[in-house]
């Protein structure tokens, strides 16, 4: 899935990489659709087995980037802004 970030959206991802809250701009996104997925899951109970499966998987994932962050194996923000901008790009 190919996702367009509008120009505030790409500067807040911005923002938050370079005070160095996250290792990643994929971590920041994953750590702000699990925070958005909570919100949903305690506003509607009865939120479907596969979309609570989802969650999980996405904090399984956060975990494991938060480690890998942990051991020093992350990229550095600059290569991801890089990457991310060649893809706008094109």
């Amino acid at each position: 899935m190919q996702i367009t970030l509008s120009t505030q959206q790409s500067k807040i991802l911005e923002l938050l990489s370079q005070q160095g809250g996250y290792a990643s701009l994929e971590d920041a996104i994953n750590t702000a659709l699990v925070l958005l997925a909570d919100e949903v899951t305690q506003q509607h109970p009865d939120t479907n087995p596969d979309y609570r499966a989802w969650v999980e998987q996405t904090r399984l994932k956060i975990d494991e980037g938060l480690h890998a962050a942990e051991q020093g194996d992350f990229l550095d923000a600059n290569d991801v802004l890089s990457q991310l901008r060649q893809r706008l790009a094109y």
